[in-house]
């Protein structure tokens, strides 16, 4: 139908190509008539978005050669135009995510780099935020939410109205105000709030329905001076798949890197302090022994402070110790990541065999995975040098120059470089 192929030229004028291309230019044109246009929409995000933005435009000028008004008949598909909502509307309910009680701020353990983030954070709560919004970013078990909920607690503490949420909640929010035509509820929930924190907001690459509806609730709150604190797994000028316009807004503040505490002597002290444990010399070299990441060291000293309490002791024998966290010992030795299957991960993820990492091959296409090996097995499993030329059957300088320049990329905030480390992460997570 020519009037609506013209009312797209006409709307890129004033929506931009990108807005018209994402959002109307994929609307099928079912059959029309002269003064009726049928029109399918992929989903309901598409439909909600047109209902919203468009059909005020078409209401206001849309008509035909002889200038008699079209009307538009919008309907999903899939979906029968006479189905609607007849069953009884259920009140949209958006509330915070639940918080666990122990991640508050005098239990997270702080590195001296971090020290700076929490410092800023604590400024925001107590006085008026300098930065607007805050943008923490860090691998994952670095103590995003930890800090993030630790905020939330501090808010309530001080009855301020606050969400915390995981930005997968946000986007199920979303959905369902769009399918239960609920909007106004949804925005009313999210925008009178006093301060709004989402955790992990990488997570709404692609899902382009629910970054427009972030984006303005992002704007409403920005606009009314409220707080807002965001999360994420790597920097923002660096994340995949959200719009600009968002990553330009996450930099309007502070963005703050949290790092991942990698001395686990320094961890146990902390933990052991905090929970008012003393444990002999003995258990303490156990632990770090057999224990090789925050995680499950944490998850050991919680275990051993339990059956402490529970056995109504000052502390444990070790005999007692390995037999408390021979569960646990058994899970770490299943899960443990090796040389071998940081190997297999990256091959995997490079589209190259072992071999190739492994063998004497000096094309690029086999030394930039070998780096890439090198660097995890150095950063991951803290392997010396050394080890990791004898595993590779490379000079340990080769390694050390190898590490360098993976950290080198990494520091220039390379996207592909994240990229590639997120996505071999997970693959070793499910290994």
């Amino acid at each position: 139908m020519k009037a609506w192929y013209n009312f797209l030229l006409e709307l890129e004028k004033k929506l931009g190509t990108n807005t018209v291309e994402k959002w109307l230019a994929n609307l099928k044109v079912l059959k029309f008539d002269a003064c009726n246009l049928y029109l399918e929409a992929e989903n309901f995000f598409q439909a909600q978005w047109f209902e919203e933005h468009i059909r005020p435009i078409v209401k206001k000028g849309f008509y035909n050669q002889n200038f008699r008004p079209i009307k538009i008949h919008l309907s999903v598909s899939n979906v029968p135009n006479n189905v609607k909502a007849k069953e009884e509307k259920k009140e949209l309910l958006i509330k915070s995510d639940s918080l666990d009680s122990h991640l508050t701020f005098p239990l997270f353990i702080a590195t001296q780099k971090n020290m700076m983030a929490l410092q800023v954070l604590k400024e925001s709560i107590y006085k008026n935020a300098t930065f607007n919004p805050i943008f923490l970013y860090g691998p994952k078990n670095s103590g995003k939410t930890h800090i993030l909920q630790a905020c939330c607690h501090k808010y309530k503490e001080l009855k301020k109205n606050v969400f915390y949420i995981k930005a997968q909640t946000f986007t199920s929010h979303v959905v369902e105000a769009i399918r239960t035509a609920q909007m106004q509820s949804f925005r009313k929930a999210y925008r009178n709030l006093d301060a709004l924190i989402i955790d992990d907001i990488h997570v709404l690459a692609k899902k382009f329905a629910t970054q427009e509806e972030f984006f303005h609730t992002f704007n409403s709150l920005h606009m009314e001076g409220k707080t807002i604190i965001l999360s994420a797994n790597a920097p923002a000028n660096t994340l995949i798949d959200i719009e600009e316009r968002l990553i330009s807004r996450f930099e309007w503040g502070i963005s703050l890197p949290i790092e991942k505490l990698t001395d686990l002597k320094f961890l146990l002290k902390s933990q052991l302090s905090l929970l008012n444990l003393q444990l002999p010399k003995e258990t303490e070299k156990y632990l770090l022994d057999n224990f090789k990441n925050i995680t499950s060291l944490k998850k050991a000293i919680k275990t051993l402070a339990l059956n402490i309490h529970f056995d109504s002791k000052e502390n444990l024998d070790l005999e007692s110790v390995k037999f408390y966290l021979s569960a646990l010992l058994k899970e770490e030795n299943e899960i443990k990541i090796t040389p071998d299957k940081i190997v297999n991960a990256v091959s995997n993820y490079f589209g190259i065999t072992n071999v190739d990492i492994l063998g004497k091959s000096q094309t690029k296409e086999s030394t930039y995975p070998r780096q890439f090996s090198m660097y995890l097995c150095r950063e991951l499993l803290k392997m010396p040098y050394m080890k990791i030329g004898s595993f590779f059957q490379r000079d340990h300088s080769t390694v050390m120059t190898s590490v360098k320049a993976i950290k080198h990329q990494i520091s220039n905030q390379n996207k592909e470089i994240h990229l590639a480390l997120l996505d071999i992460s997970k693959k070793l997570e499910n290994f």
